[in-house]
C-alpha cells in the first residue's frame, strides 16, 4: 500500500506515526469506553463510569489518568466534593469520530443474532444512523483499496512511540460484562496495544513475521500470539510464501479491511491533537477523485457530516 511519493504531487502531509501516537495516548480498550460513557451518555462521575463499565475503581482510576495526562478529559475537583467528575476537552470530543467508525464495524460484522445493541438517530435528517467514513472531496466511502499511501521524509514507517504509561492488557472478555455493545465488540479485536500496531502495519502493507518484528520492535514470543489471535479471529489469513524452510506471510481479509476507516479515523485524530515535529510524514491518496483523503464522518442516509451534537438515541421507529 506504499509507494514512491514523487508521483502523487503536491499533496496534505500527515504525520506518519499518528497512529502509534492514537494508540499510546488513548490506551486500551477500557478507555475507548470509558470516551463511549462521557460522549454518548454525558457520563461524568467516577462512580457512576465504574458502575456502567463494571471495573475495578484501580483500572478505572488509571485509565482516566492516562485520559487525562493525553488531553482528552479534565477532573472537576471541587473541593469537598467525595465524588469526583471529569469533563471532556476539545480534543476528547473530537475523539467521537473513531468511536462511530468502531460503532460501525462493530454492527457489521460482530452483531450476532442480537442485532445493533444501540440505535442512533441522525437530528439533521431525521433518518436512523449508518455513519460512514466518506472523502471530503468526493463524499464517496473510504476502504482500504481505494486509497494510496506514501511515505515521505525517508523510506521507512517510523517505530511506534514508546508508551507515556504502562498498563496490563486488558481482560477483552470482560468488556461486555454489563451490557451489549458494538465498540466494545470492536475493541475486543483491535482493543491491546499489540493486536492494534500489528494491524496498523499491515495496513501499510506488512505481511511477513520478521519484516513486522522489525517494524514494531515487537518480541517474537508476543509477535506470534497476536498473529495467530488475529488469524483466529479472521481479520487475517495465513498463507505459504516459501517452502524450504516453510514461511508464512499475514494476509488481511475482507474483515480486517473493513477495520480500515477505524485506523483512518485514529490517524486523522492523531495528526490533528498529537503530531510531533519529528515525525515522518504521509501522503493518502483517495484513488477515485484523485484528492488527498481528508477524511469526513457522514449520515449515510443524507451525507451529512456528524457531529455529537446530532446524533441523539433512537427511541422510535424513523418514518
Amino acid at each position: 500500500m506504499t509507494a514512491d511519493a514523487s508521483r502523487a504531487g503536491p499533496r496534505v502531509l500527515r504525520s506518519a506515526a499518528a497512529v502509534s501516537h492514537t494508540v499510546e495516548t488513548v490506551g486500551d480498550a477500557w478507555s475507548w469506553l470509558v470516551l463511549r460513557e462521557m460522549i454518548f451518555d454525558g457520563v461524568s462521575r467516577f462512580d457512576e463510569l465504574q458502575r456502567r463499565l463494571g471495573i475495578a475503581r484501580s483500572t478505572l482510576t488509571a485509565r482516566l489518568a492516562r485520559l487525562t495526562e493525553g488531553g482528552l478529559v479534565v477532573k472537576d475537583a471541587r473541593p469537598g466534593s467525595p465524588h469526583p467528575r471529569y469533563g471532556l476537552t476539545e480534543q476528547g470530543w473530537d475523539f467521537f469520530g473513531c468511536l462511530m467508525t468502531a460503532m460501525r464495524w462493530g454492527d457489521q460484522w460482530a452483531a450476532g443474532d442480537g442485532g445493533r445493541p444501540l440505535t442512533l438517530c441522525h437530528t439533521g435528517c431525521g433518518a436512523r444512523l449508518d455513519a460512514e467514513l466518506a472523502c471530503a472531496a468526493c463524499r464517496e466511502p473510504l476502504r482500504a483499496r481505494e486509497v494510496q499511501a506514501f511515505l515521505v521524509d525517508g523510506a521507512d514507517e517510523p517505530s511506534p512511540a514508546a508508551p507515556r504509561l504502562r498498563s496490563r492488557t486488558p481482560e477483552l472478555s470482560l468488556l461486555e460484562r454489563r451490557r451489549p455493545c458494538s465498540i466494545a465488540r470492536t475493541q475486543k479485536v483491535i482493543g491491546d496495544r499489540w493486536s492494534s500496531l500489528v494491524l496498523r502495519a499491515a495496513f501499510l502493507g506488512i505481511r511477513r513475521f520478521d519484516d513486522f518484528r522489525r517494524e514494531l520492535g515487537i518480541a517474537e514470543s508476543i509477535l506470534s500470539g497476536r498473529l495467530s489471535r488475529l488469524t483466529d479471529l479472521g481479520v487475517l489469513t495465513r498463507r505459504g510464501y516459501q517452502d524450504n524452510p516453510p514461511r508464512d506471510e499475514y494476509l488481511l481479509t475482507e474483515k480486517g479491511l473493513a477495520l480500515y476507516p477505524i485506523y483512518l479515523s485514529m490517524l486523522a485524530w492523531g495528526d490533528r491533537w498529537l503530531a510531533h515535529p519529528g515525525d515522518g510524514s504521509i501522503v493518502l491518496e483517495h484513488k477515485l477523485c484523485g484528492c488527498s483523503v481528508e477524511p469526513v464522518l457522514v449520515c449515510t442516509a443524507c451525507r451529512g457530516e456528524l457531529t455529537p451534537q446530532a446524533v441523539t438515541p433512537h427511541t422510535t421507529p424513523p418514518p
